[in-house]
């Protein structure tokens, strides 16, 4: 049995490769996304096209960045592969922590509120990572351990860890966390809607908030099976990642909270001096 072949189309020596086509996929649909939301939400939706060139440079130059830091070891025995985006390699956590880079630049030129405009993209950016997981299938990473399981998938031999090179089919993680996403996109979605029913209730940035921890949640339980995880002092990188990422989510909601507690007791005192 063979796996899927990694090259979409080739021209002579140019080729195009599946990963590439899902990023952009994903970018353009993300766009796309971000803009009708920014309408439901009654915000200017042209703000997302204008922001778009940001995202795109920022977040695969993070994405990109995250990955070789945390891979150094063998980027730095290699350093013509840095850039070498066609071999894969991209951190989804460099892609948020570039997302929002973007986002804080973009917002402080446009005079606009970064935690709405947050939560506008955040359905944006769980759709986008829940695509180019689709990636992970056709260059045959971010799978997981050995398994007997009917949905297992086929690896071939040179992708396999040496450890389990007798073993054939293994934990399609890079799909679990596709589901999750979908999952994670549509309750996102659904929070929107309660902000746009009950306006003025509820604080800009927990939908943000939201994404941040509960992915980083589901992440770590799927990280468990994987066999391909970089360590760091004997701990798998994503697990300090996610630690943080729930960490500065919780901080997040704390600090909204309160904010938003204060002005509303303001607003109320300033009307009832009226």
């Amino acid at each position: 049995m063979s796996a899927v072949n990694p090259i979409a189309f080739s021209f002579g020596r140019f080729e195009i490769r599946w990963y590439g086509i899902l990023i952009a996929l994903a970018l353009l649909i993300g766009i796309a996304v971000s803009y009708f939301i920014a309408k439901y939400r009654g915000e200017k939706p042209e703000e997302v096209v204008n922001f778009a060139p940001f995202a795109v440079i920022f977040g695969v130059l993070g994405a990109r960045l995250l990955h070789v830091i945390v891979n150094w070891s063998y980027y730095s025995q290699n350093l013509s592969y840095i850039f070498a985006f066609r071999r894969g390699g991209l951190a989804i956590q460099g892609v948020m922590l570039g997302g929002v880079l973007a986002l804080l630049v973009f917002c402080k030129i446009r005079k606009l509120d970064f935690w709405l405009w947050a939560d506008i993209i955040s359905p944006a950016l769980i759709l986008g990572q829940a695509i180019g997981r689709w990636g992970n299938y056709f260059n045959q990473e971010a799978f997981g351990m050995p398994t007997s399981l009917p949905w297992g998938i086929f690896i071939e031999a040179p992708y396999r860890p040496a450890i389990y090179s007798n073993s054939e089919y293994f934990h399609p993680t890079f799909f679990y966390e596709f589901l999750a996403n979908m999952i994670l996109f549509g309750l996102l979605l659904l929070i929107h809607r309660l902000y746009k029913r009950r306006p003025d209730r509820f604080p800009y940035g927990l939908i943000f908030a939201t994404y941040l921890g509960v992915y980083a949640v589901y992440r770590s339980i799927i990280e468990y099976y994987r066999v391909d995880s970089s360590e760091f002092l004997g701990i798998k990188v994503v697990y300090i990642l996610d630690a943080i990422a729930i960490i500065v989510a919780l901080i997040i909601i704390n600090y909204l909270v309160k904010k938003f507690r204060i002005k509303k007791m303001q607003k109320e005192m300033e009307d009832s001096e009226e």
